[in-house]
């Protein structure tokens, strides 16, 4: 259940406090270890977040671009386990709140009476140190406070938003997709463009985020898959950038997919785009026959991927 205001008493519960951009393999564990807890315990388990990341009402010039929107964070959150998402508006009042009156806020309005908290978990203006500190203030407010690991991949790489982030912000959307557990997807509504692509011979799908705050990756051609609004997923490759060779060098960002195999007209549809991996940078090419050529290609290279691997068939 998705709540936005102080919701009734009878439902005691076990919650844990995050952002969980990306729901990543990290969020994941630890929604586990809460929702096996909260049973034991006889609560609810429940996830407090926020509509937006806190450091846009912080910090606003830097804020990270989201790799989820509130409702896609979630409706990942719920299918990982947890029962109640508690989804607060980080306003001024908010910021300036102490641990003790964050906690005393969760307890009261929210009848949460343990908070399950990650390895770099810490909130309030106060920013108290140390797991123990947390439990002395939550021994005094009613709160339980137990503390969970951090995980790791492949031994080494750190299981968090911001190692997700700088990996797509790299073009290495495959590194990025083992740490979330599922390739970086943007939802997005198919808009009209220039129609550049069709007079070459491949037609691309204009594609402007839902979400104005999400993370766009690195510019570049990609292979991606494209799910549609009737949930057929299709390979495609994806170009992002200012598309050099039939563009002017101060054109605006686009994100644009040439979807192998499917000829329809989805202008004003909403689809999803899956990044699997990045293939080449942007180039500007001497003519539009080398420009063809190369597409051409690149094509190829998107199909023989897709064969090879499981495309991705989830909906929207």
């Amino acid at each position: 259940m998705l709540i936005t205001a102080p919701y009734d008493h009878t439902h005691r519960r076990m919650a844990t406090i995050g952002t969980f951009d990306g729901v990543h393999l990290g969020h994941r564990a630890l929604l586990s270890q809460l929702t096996e807890e909260a049973h034991v315990a006889g609560l609810i388990p429940t996830v407090v977040t926020f509509t937006s990341h806190p450091r846009r009402n912080i910090t606003p010039a830097d804020a990270p671009p989201m790799l989820m929107s509130p409702r896609q964070r979630a409706k990942a959150i719920m299918s990982a386990g947890a029962e109640d998402v508690i989804l607060l508006d980080f306003n001024e009042k908010m910021r300036m709140m102490s641990a003790r009156e964050f906690m005393e806020m969760l307890h009261t309005s929210y009848s949460v009476e343990a908070l399950l908290m990650g390895f770099n978990n810490s909130f309030g203006h106060d920013r108290p140190r140390g797991l123990d500190t947390y439990r002395a203030i939550g021994e005094e407010t009613g709160v339980r406070i137990i503390g969970a690991s951090e995980l790791t991949v492949d031994g080494y790489c750190r299981v968090c938003s911001s190692e997700a982030r700088e990996l797509l912000l790299k073009g290495r959307p495959e590194k990025a997709a083992r740490i979330l557990g599922a390739p970086y997807r943007i939802i997005g509504r198919v808009v009209h463009g220039k129609e550049l692509g069709r007079k070459i011979g491949f037609p691309t799908a204009n594609i402007e985020p839902l979400d104005e705050e999400c993370l766009i990756p690195a510019n570049g051609v990609y292979a991606a898959a494209v799910t549609l609004a009737d949930s057929t997923t299709y390979p495609a490759m994806l170009n992002i950038g200012h598309r050099p060779s039939v563009d002017t060098p101060l054109a605006p960002i686009s994100i644009e997919a040439h979807i192998l195999g499917f000829d329809g007209d989805i202008y004003g549809t909403t689809v999803a785009v899956d990044f699997l991996r990045y293939m080449r940078p942007e180039h500007k090419f001497p003519s539009l026959d080398a420009l063809r050529s190369r597409l051409a290609e690149d094509a190829a290279a998107v199909m023989a991927l897709s064969e090879t691997k499981n495309m991705i068939t989830s909906s929207l």
